[in-house]
Parts: C-alpha cells; structure tokens; sequence
C-alpha cells in the first residue's frame, strides 16, 4: 500500500506511557484511510496491541478494525 497520502504524528512514545490526544487522533486518522493495525503502529511508535486495545476501548472514537476492509 502507497503510505504516502496520509499525515502521521511522528510520537516518540516511550514504553508505560499513555498514548496522548496526538497519537489517538492519528490511530482514528490512519485506520479511517484503511491502515493495519501494525502500520498504524509503527507509525505511531507503539506496539499494535496499543492500537488495538484503543479501538476496543473505544478512544480512539470507536473506529471498529475491519482487516477486510478497504
């Protein structure tokens, strides 16, 4: 997939850290454009169980991940 149609907030996250209102705005922004999961991570600089405990948990504006989606 060409990543190049999107902005990422670049965070340099550091491990035990809560994710910020920067890095939950850019997991809606990334899944909404149809990113994975582990893209959406690595872009973000978490681990993509990070981002998918956000999208359970509904921070990240109950955005529900569908890997079937396009």
């Amino acid at each position: 997939m060409d990543c190049q149609d999107y902005t990422a907030v670049k965070a340099e996250h550091k491990k035990g850290q809560h994710l910020g209102a920067e890095e939950r705005d850019a997991i809606k922004a990334l899944v909404k454009q149809g990113l994975g999961i582990r893209a959406v991570a690595r872009d973000i600089g978490c681990a993509p169980s990070t981002v998918t405990n956000e999208l359970r948990r509904g921070s990240a504006e109950n955005f529900v991940y569908s890997p079937n989606a396009r």
